[in-house]
């Protein structure tokens, strides 16, 4: 078995909970380095102090970043960068879906935890 996972969009969870739902698809049982994941962002200002380099990239919905003074708007397409020990606050006003990568995985809450998906075909 090669170890190739291939995730079905029908079979995740999106619903978010608290304005916000992240499923760390790749974590910490595939890769101890890299983790990424999908989530969701709804009607919803989050502080955060993230310890690990973030991509976002947004697939739908226009979201908000903001870190100290700075405010980044992104919308469908467009990908943010975020380095390590940034204090950050998500926030949404619309439910905008979103693609995440991290590094290192054990950092992040959602790719921190082993999760072992079944594998798809």
């Amino acid at each position: 078995m090669s170890g190739t996972k291939l995730f079905r969009k029908e079979d995740l969870d999106l619903e978010p909970v608290n304005g916000m739902k992240t499923i760390g698809l790749v974590n910490v049982s595939f890769s101890e380095e890299l983790g990424a994941g999908i989530g969701v962002f709804e009607d919803c200002s989050i502080p955060w102090n993230i310890t690990y380099d973030e991509v976002i990239y947004i697939l739908e919905g226009q979201f908000t970043l903001r870190v100290g003074e700075d405010v980044f708007n992104a919308g469908p397409g467009d990908v943010l960068w975020v380095p390590r020990d940034t204090d950050i606050v998500y926030e949404a006003q619309e439910r905008v879906t979103f693609f995440y990568s991290v590094l290192p995985a054990g950092n992040a809450p959602s790719t921190a935890k082993r999760i072992d998906y079944a594998s798809k075909a």
